[in-house]
């Protein structure tokens, strides 16, 4: 049975309590990052979930000794608050697993399962149960993105489901099949210049994507794992420091073209849009994305899009 410190002093602690007992996991609680570092000191604990807002504490220091002292203990952050206000301390600390409440109980569960044990972090069969069908399309050229996004999309919608944002799930599954074909396999340059690639042989990146009764799912991999916890956090840094010129520039008309880029923006698409996603990374092996959109989901009014995920082998 693996045990859990729960470290929340908001009205949801025993909800999330609830949802891990529920799973069969062994759950302590505590209201401050002071009693977390006692019961950490005391006893052995497989995860730690933290909320960001602690009573006369700074779940951040409690984040960072956790980090030097038991740095083999995985951490998810949980908060109320829209991450981008404090993603400065997220990049600075290298925090990977922040999740927004309200959350779903299959949400945590998984991502605590995956962290804790670093098993079947990989396939899309991990992150939806019960799943009724899976397709594979494999790219070898960038010529072939738009074909396949055409082809996910018309199956999808042929499974009976209705796609709420056509145009956001094409701009997604755009940008993640362009990053996974350029950047990871080294045509950055090329991609810049809106350059058309064909990648060498025996090189390839697949696209999985399946449902069952309620969800469908889409997993984007390349086989380069040159994705890394840091260039994700670096990238959205860059995309909500642009964000802030752009408000400025919003109330002052100033032009900020100049410090406009693409950089980050795929990353970001995902993190903002999908109801669920995980960015999963075995280093120089392979790097999946995977999108998990959930009809309860998009109806629940509640539910909050704005998390970050990132499991890394």
């Amino acid at each position: 049975m693996f045990k859990v410190l729960i470290v929340d002093f908001s009205m949801l602690k025993d909800s999330i309590v609830k949802m891990f007992k529920d799973s069969g996991y062994a759950v302590e609680l505590c209201e401050s990052a002071y009693d977390a570092i006692h019961k950490l000191n005391a006893a052995d604990f497989d995860l730690i979930v933290s909320d960001v807002e602690l009573p006369g504490d700074n779940a951040f220091d409690l984040y960072n000794y956790i980090t030097r002292t038991y740095p083999y203990i995985p951490t998810i952050m949980t908060t109320e608050k829209n991450i981008d206000t404090f993603f400065d301390i997220i990049f600075r600390e290298e925090i990977g697993n922040v999740l927004c409440k309200p959350f779903k109980k299959d949400e945590i569960i998984n991502l605590a399962e995956k962290l804790i044990t670093k098993k079947n972090i990989f396939g899309l069969d991990n992150y939806i149960g019960d799943i009724i069908e899976m397709k594979k399309i494999r790219i070898t050229s960038s010529m072939q993105i738009k074909k396949a996004i055409a082809l996910i999309i018309n199956e999808i919608q042929g499974w009976g489901f209705t796609i709420k944002n056509l145009i956001t799930l094409r701009l997604i599954l755009n940008e993640m099949a362009i990053n996974a074909v350029y950047h990871s396999h080294g045509f950055s340059k090329e991609k810049k210049n809106r350059k058309a690639v064909q990648l060498g042989d025996g090189e390839y990146v697949d696209i999985f994507f399946g449902h069952s009764n309620d969800k469908y799912g889409i997993a984007i991999d390349d086989y380069k794992g040159k994705l890394s916890k840091r260039i994700i956090l670096d990238s959205i840094k860059k995309v909500v420091e642009q964000n802030l010129l752009l408000d400025k520039a919003s109330e002052s008309e100033e032009d900020v073209t100049e410090y406009i880029s693409e950089t980050g923006r795929g990353l970001d698409l995902v993190r903002k849009l999908a109801g669920e996603y995980y960015f999963i990374i075995k280093e120089n092996v392979r790097t999946e994305i995977i999108i998990i959109f959930d009809t309860i989901f998009d109806n629940d009014k509640t539910a909050t899009h704005s998390s970050l995920k990132i499991i890394e082998d």
